[in-house]
C-alpha cells in the first residue's frame, strides 16, 4: 500500500462519498475509486459496499480507519516538525571561529540573527585559525570563521595547502588600526604613521599565527622596529593589556559590524594601504544547512 491510497481511504471515510473525497483531494471520482480498489486488493478485505446507490462502510473499514487515524496523527506531527525546520522555527548551528571573532564579532552578529530566528540553538567553539580550517575541512562544524587566504600553512617554510575542501561563503575586508591607551601621547593624532609606531613597546599576536606573520611583514617592510613586550592570541586580551599600559598594538577591529572601543583605549587609523580578509566558510563536502544559509544571509547585511 502507498500513501496516496491511504489518503484516499481517509477522505472517503470522512466525507462518505467517492465524489466528495475526489474534490477534497483535487482528483476525479474514478481516480478515488481506483485507489480504493487497489487498497482493498492489498488488504485482502472489502472497505466499502454499495447499497441502493449509497456507500456503506464495512466493519473492517472502521477498524482499519482507527489505525489509519493513529498513523496520520504521527504523520501530522512529522509535517509540523518539517514545517518548523523549513521555517527555521527550530534548528541547530555549530560555528568554530578564532578567539577574537568569538569574543568580539559573534555577539554582535548573533544579536541580529536571533532577532529574526529566536528558536535556533547555536554552539560556538573558539580555536586558533589552523584548527578552524582543519575542523571545517573535516565537516565537524557547519561554519568556520578565519582569516583568508585558506590555502596556506604557516609552518616552515610558508607553503600552500593543496586540494582543500573548504568553500568561502562570504568574506569581509578588515582595515588595519593601531590601538593605544587613551592617555597615550599619540592620542591627539587622527592618523598615525609608521614613524609614530617605531620604537614603541608592542603587544602582538603569537608567532606562528597568520595575523602575526602579516603584521611583522608590514612592520619590517616599513622599517619599523618595536619591542614585542607581550604576546597573546586573544584580541580581547590585547585590548586589556594596551589599556593598562603594556604597549600599543596593531589590530583589525570589526567596526563595520558595530564593534566599539572599550573604555580606556582608542582606535587610530594607520597610513598604510592594507586590509585583512575575514572569511565565513563551510565544507565543500557537507554543504550549507537551511540555518547556515540564513546565518550567511544575515551576515551579508553587514557589508
Amino acid at each position: 500500500m502507498n500513501y496516496r491510497q491511504i489518503e484516499a481511504f481517509e477522505a472517503v471515510m470522512k466525507t462518505g462519498s467517492m465524489t466528495l473525497a475526489g474534490k477534497l483531494l483535487f482528483i476525479t471520482q474514478p481516480a478515488v475509486s481506483r485507489l480504493i480498489i487497489e487498497l482493498e486488493q492489498e488488504l485482502g478485505f472489502k472497505l466499502f459496499e454499495r447499497k441502493k446507490n449509497k456507500l456503506v462502510r464495512t466493519d473492517e473499514s472502521q477498524l482499519f480507519f482507527e489505525e489509519v487515524e493513529k498513523s496520520f496523527i504521527g504523520l501530522s506531527e512529522l509535517k509540523k516538525a518539517a514545517e518548523s525546520i523549513r521555517e527555521l522555527k527550530k534548528g541547530y548551528l555549530r560555528i568554530i571561529a578564532m578567539p577574537g571573532v568569538s569574543n568580539l564579532l559573534l555577539p554582535l552578529v548573533m544579536k541580529k540573527f536571533w532577532s529574526s530566528n529566536p528558536n535556533i540553538n547555536v554552539e560556538i567553539e573558539s580555536h586558533p585559525r589552523t584548527v578552524v580550517l582543519d575542523w571545517i575541512q573535516s565537516k565537524q562544524y557547519d561554519l568556520g570563521i578565519a582569516n583568508l587566504p585558506i590555502d596556506i600553512n604557516l609552518g616552515k617554510p610558508y607553503m600552500p595547502i593543496e586540494n582543500h575542501e573548504i568553500s568561502v561563503e562570504r568574506s569581509f575586508d578588515l582595515r588595519m588600526f593601531c590601538v593605544i591607551p587613551e592617555s597615550h601621547p599619540l592620542s591627539k593624532k587622527n592618523i598615525l604613521t609608521f614613524n609614530d609606531i617605531s620604537g614603541q613597546d608592542f603587544v602582538s599576536f603569537p608567532k606562528g599565527t597568520y595575523i602575526r606573520y602579516e603584521i611583522d611583514r608590514i612592520l619590517e617592510k616599513n622599517h619599523v622596529k618595536c619591542r614585542v613586550k607581550l604576546e597573546t592570541r586573544s584580541t580581547t586580551d590585547i585590548y586589556q593589556h594596551v589599556k593598562h599600559g603594556a604597549g600599543i598594538s596593531i589590530v583589525f577591529p570589526f567596526l563595520q559590524f558595530g564593534e566599539k572601543p572599550i573604555p580606556g583605549i582608542l582606535f587610530k587609523a594607520i597610513e598604510v594601504d592594507f586590509n585583512l580578509s575575514l572569511a565565513f566558510m563551510s565544507s565543500k563536502r557537507k554543504g550549507l544547512s537551511l540555518v547556515a544559509q540564513k546565518f550567511i544571509e544575515i551576515i551579508s547585511q553587514f557589508s
